[in-house]
């Protein structure tokens, strides 16, 4: 029996039974001590899933391969994280969403451990699958316990903030990569990645508490069948759509952060002013998260979900035509960065809303684990252009046309009845 399972029981209902759902406007202090608690196990997920692409030459160079042969590493741990996010969302759901929550964090911290030891690319690709395994399986937990613990007129904009420490995550990671590679190569940047989660289980174990929304309802819960959490109530054609739009959005985002830094190294630049530049752009995504997020009390979720995608699409073309102007890169980095990253809060905010209680953590993981598939797909075909010899600034502009097409399906939408209604539900 894992340390997990070895949870005392009685504990597991105590935090259920005593802990309600947040159904007035103040936020407590425990209600905060989620939100930090899960904002934690976010920024760790930027950290892993933002130190591979400032390290990615220093790992080919080692394991003897050209890093244009890094498409599928790349899009291993997104076949990992749409995996994890479909199987640990469900399973959230029904056994806890703590539970699931710890589980996907010890997942990501033994395979980030694992990956300064790789010494070829399969398993390259292996143990990337993994750590996407962990990641996927923490993050639709950690949205849903914050979701829960924040007031329902105030979840939109919590949940987006609470995606702030994500790029914060990944900043952190990549000026780490930028001072750690030159000085101790680049396996430290990995044996970090696993330290930071490892210690922050125990705080997690012994000061989270478990999801209210589940009390008595396990067994309701575990009927629930596929129809009847995506199709039921009309929310067939708002599904498609949102799985649509979560497609595009996280294409954006990850091949954005996963290839910038080769694209840059690619065009001259040195491992650490690329994992700079990096650091840039995930800066841009903090502070972009944080002023939609704020926004999100006066304006819609899904609104700011469409103009930050429409936005970032311009800044990453822009970005495409500042590539041979190296003095204005980093500034075209912060906005790619705050756009991007602000979109990506804005979608899991519209993911939450659209679902019944009960059943959250498994409409986010799987609006997620979709994305995903995008995700998978979108850095092989950015590596595919780079070997084909496409110019660093073509690829960019083809980057942008996922973020525009998002816009689109975004406003499709919030055309839909069934979305409206759950957005009436949502602020009640």
């Amino acid at each position: 029996m894992s340390g997990l399972d070895a949870m005392p029981s009685s504990r597991f209902v105590a935090d259920r039974e005593q802990v309600p759902v947040v159904t007035e406007g103040r936020m407590t202090r425990l209600h905060w001590r989620v939100f930090v608690l899960c904002g934690l196990v976010a920024l760790l997920d930027g950290f892993d899933t933002q130190s591979l692409g400032p390290a990615a030459n220093a790992i080919a160079a080692a394991i003897g391969v050209p890093v244009a042969d890094f498409g599928p590493v790349f899009s291993a741990s997104q076949v990992g994280f749409l995996v994890g996010a479909m199987i640990f969302s469900a399973l959230g759901d029904r056994l806890g969403r703590k539970r699931m929550l710890m589980a996907g964090t010890l997942i990501f911290a033994v395979a980030s451990l694992a990956t300064a030891f790789v010494s070829s690319l399969p398993e390259l690709v292996l143990v990337r699958f993994i750590g996407g395994v962990g990641l996927g399986g923490a993050t639709p937990n950690f949205i849903s316990l914050a979701s829960e613990y924040s007031p329902p007129a105030q979840r939109a904009r919590i949940v987006t903030l609470l995606w702030a420490a994500v790029p914060l995550g990944g900043m952190a990671g990549a000026f780490a990569s930028a001072l750690t590679l030159p000085l101790f190569g680049w396996r430290a940047i990995f044996f970090v990645g696993c330290l930071l989660p490892l210690f922050l289980l125990p705080v997690l174990r012994s000061r989270l508490p478990e999801s209210a929304e589940l009390g008595g309802g396990r067994g309701a819960i575990a009927r629930r069948s596929f129809a009847s959490t995506f199709l039921a109530e009309g929310r067939a054609l708002p599904t498609l759509l949102l799985w649509l739009a979560s497609w595009m959005t996280w294409t954006t985002l990850v091949v954005v952060a996963f290839w910038t830094p080769p694209l840059l190294q690619h065009l001259g630049w040195s491992a650490s002013a690329a994992a700079s530049v990096l650091g840039a752009l995930n800066g841009g995504g903090v502070v972009g998260t944080i002023i939609v997020g704020g926004l999100l009390v006066r304006i819609s979720a899904h609104r700011a979900l469409c103009l930050t995608l429409f936005a970032a699409a311009a800044a990453i073309a822009g970005l495409g035509a500042l590539t041979a102007q190296p003095g204005l890169v980093v500034a075209a980095a912060i906005s790619v960065g705050f756009f991007a990253s602000a979109a990506g809060g804005s979608m899991l905010a519209v993911s939450a809303s659209l679902y019944p209680a009960d059943v959250r953590a498994t409409g986010i993981g799987w609006a997620l684990g979709i994305g995903r598939v995008g995700a998978v797909l979108g850095p092989m075909a950015a590596g595919a252009l780079l070997a084909a010899n496409w110019p660093a600034q073509h690829i960019y502009y083809a980057i942008a046309v996922p973020p525009l097409l998002g816009g689109i399906f975004v406003a499709l939408l919030a055309a839909t009845k069934p979305f409206r209604a759950a957005r009436g539900r949502a602020v009640q």
